[in-house]
């Protein structure tokens, strides 16, 4: 190679080194550009979600070393415990600059990006035992993320499998995706863990759970305005209770469904215990499912604050003074500005013998200018409707206690009392219009609006309808 091509290579490279160094500085402003965005909005977020919490929850920035292709981060989460401590835990996070970060490209990774990050936590406060149960110079977790240029992030949370010395913990691992999309301000989340048991070293009490999934994703637009959907299935939830038989769910799952627009939330929970299990007796479904419209977070969280703090008095069973009365009522009037609807759509335990169901219904109007000024009237005057339907089923319930009756006596006396009492309890709510039988089933459905109560479609006032279960006390009668 000529003189003069040597000359022209080596100003090439060197061309190429200044315009990496710079491509490189960049990347770092743009990313810790985004970093400070994003610990300000995980801030309004836990603002929104702690809106009654004193101090709320705070993510802060303790210390950002930017250099040229790498920064030194170190993130400090605060807040305060249940027992009034203030904690901190804290985070490092070595970002590796684009275009190329080496971090990335050492994996195999050659596609372009911002940064590359890992994030560890910090020894020291909250997460010192579990730096204590593991092998010394191992994380109990990282969290991996590539930043592209557009803003994406592609994260993998991986946990460390732990078992703590006092047995309180013990946790078989998990590994978290996480990836977020700057167009559509989706975030998806999928995951699985192995098993996780705790002990209560004071109530004997262990719980297990095994073969974790989940996945969920959640949608923002505008400020506060979110979509959320989130799905949980677990292979097996065991619990121990001392002198107690062993208790198993087998394939629990749950699920939920959020829309949030403004202060105003949405929301649908489903829960399926799975098959119920009592000292290896299987005892059939329970499903559970709830719904809430309409409900003002913010208005909710204050008014549940202040009934926190005034729980927290000298003495609680003094009762609410005039003022805590007039506090309430003016913290209950912005929830129910908005209408709110509470609903137990379904609490449903099916055997093979039979199924038995619960549905209730709270719905609410705004208070009226003219609303009660006690707290007991302002929301009797607010009641759109309050229902409940019930199903009873005979022949599970007797299956129930024929699985699980352990005392003296054996199982078929103790089936015979209930069966005894079922029917005496049954005709006497039939006779007085409070229930419905069909064969083994009883039905009842209650409605109150307006001042009435509707009991299986007879009409009658509040104070009749009470006299009447008053009366069922007795069972001479």
């Amino acid at each position: 190679m000529s003189p003069r091509s040597l000359k022209t290579a080596a100003g090439l490279v060197a061309a190429l080194a200044l315009a990496y160094t710079g491509a490189s500085w960049y990347a770092g402003r743009l990313a810790q550009d985004r970093v400070e965005a994003w610990v300000d909005q995980a801030n309004q977020e836990i603002a929104s979600q702690w809106t009654s919490a004193d101090p709320r929850p705070v993510l802060t920035i303790q210390d950002y070393r930017r250099g040229v292709f790498s920064s030194d981060i170190r993130y400090g989460f605060q807040f305060r415990d249940d027992e009034g401590h203030d904690q901190t835990l804290g985070l490092h996070d070595a970002l590796a600059h684009g275009p190329w970060p080496w971090t990335a490209v050492r994996q195999g990774e050659w596609r372009p990006a911002a940064a590359w990050s890992l994030i560890e936590p910090l020894p020291g406060g909250p997460w010192q035992p579990w730096f204590d149960a593991l092998p010394a110079g191992t994380a109990p977790w990282t969290l991996r993320s590539r930043i592209g240029f557009d803003g994406g992030v592609a994260a993998r949370w991986r946990l460390e499998p732990v078992r703590l010395a006092d047995d309180r913990l013990d946790f078989g691992g998990a590994l978290m995706r996480i990836d977020y999309d700057p167009g559509t301000r989706r975030t998806a989340v999928s995951g699985h863990a192995d098993r996780l048991a705790a002990f209560d070293p004071d109530s004997g009490v262990r719980v297990r759970f095994e073969g974790l999934d989940f996945d969920g994703a959640t949608t923002h637009s505008g400020e506060s305005d979110l979509q959320s959907r989130q799905r949980a299935r677990f292979g097996q939830v065991q619990v121990d209770v001392p002198d107690a038989p062993p208790v198993a769910f087998v394939g629990p799952s749950l699920s939920s469904d959020t829309a949030r627009t403004g202060s105003l939330l949405d929301s649908r929970l489903a829960y399926d215990l799975g098959r119920l299990q009592v000292d290896r007796q299987d005892l059939g479904r329970i499903t559970l499912a709830l719904s809430a419209e309409h409900l003002d977070v913010p208005a909710l969280q204050a008014l549940a604050g202040a009934l926190e703090r005034m729980n927290e008095g000298d003495d609680p069973d003094e009762g609410l003074s005039d003022e805590d009365q007039r506090r309430l009522r003016a913290l209950t009037v912005p929830v129910l500005a908005a209408g709110p609807r509470l609903s137990l759509d379904g609490l449903r335990w099916e055997t093979p013998q039979g199924t038995s169901e619960l549905k209730a219904l709270a719905e609410f109007r705004p208070a009226a200018e003219d609303a009660p000024q006690d707290l007991g009237g302002l929301i009797e005057s607010a009641i759109r409707q309050l229902s409940a339907q019930l199903s009873l089923s005979k022949p599970m319930l007797l299956q129930i206690v024929r699985q699980t009756q352990r005392g003296e006596g054996g199982p078929d006396m103790a089936v015979a009392l209930v069966s005894m009492l079922f029917d005496q309890y049954a005709g006497r709510l039939e006779r007085q219009g409070l229930a419905q039988r069909q064969g083994d089933v009883v039905t009842a459905d209650y409605r109150y609006a307006d001042g009435q109560v509707a009991a299986n479609g007879r009409t009658m006032s509040p104070a009749e309808f009470m006299a009447q279960f008053g009366g069922l006390t007795g069972l001479g009668q």
